[in-house]
This record gives structure tokens, C-alpha cells and sequence, in this order.
């Protein structure tokens, strides 16, 4: 099975509500606008191609995210 290009799972990460609230956005184009701005891109594509962006999605991004979407106290409480 090929990996999944980090882009393909920024795409998917954008349009969730937990991903949004880690990033402190309110909707999924303000979610592709700050992945951009953090990983200094202009298109989420150019992470797949540029090792400087992609270090920075692994540490600015993907680690910390794994951390906070792991952290109960992130995830809202079904009543």
C-alpha cells in the first residue's frame, strides 16, 4: 500500500471539526489558509515536494495535532 502523500491528509484534516479547533479556526478554508501560512506554501501540494515544508507540517502541525486529537479533554461530550 503506497503512503499517503501529506497533503491528501491535510485536505482530509481540513474539513474536520477537531482539526479546526486545534488550529483555532472556524471553517475549513481558514484551516487551508493557516496550513499554508504555518508550513510557508502556497498550495498544501508544494509540502509533498518541498523537505522544508514538510518539516515544518511534522513539527508544527502533524505531532502537535496527534497529541491534542489524543487528549479526551479535546473531544466534546455526547449528552
Amino acid at each position: 500500500m503506497p503512503a499517503q502523500r501529506l497533503s491528501t491528509w491535510l485536505a482530509l484534516r481540513c474539513r474536520e471539526p477537531l482539526f479546526q479547533r486545534f488550529l483555532r479556526v472556524p471553517d475549513e478554508p481558514t484551516a487551508v489558509h493557516s496550513v499554508r501560512a504555518i508550513c510557508e506554501v502556497k498550495s498544501r501540494g508544494e509540502i509533498d515536494q518541498n523537505p522544508t515544508a514538510a518539516q515544518r507540517f511534522h513539527d508544527f502541525i502533524r505531532k502537535p495535532y496527534l497529541l491534542f486529537a489524543n487528549d479526551p479533554n479535546n473531544h466534546p461530550q455526547e449528552n
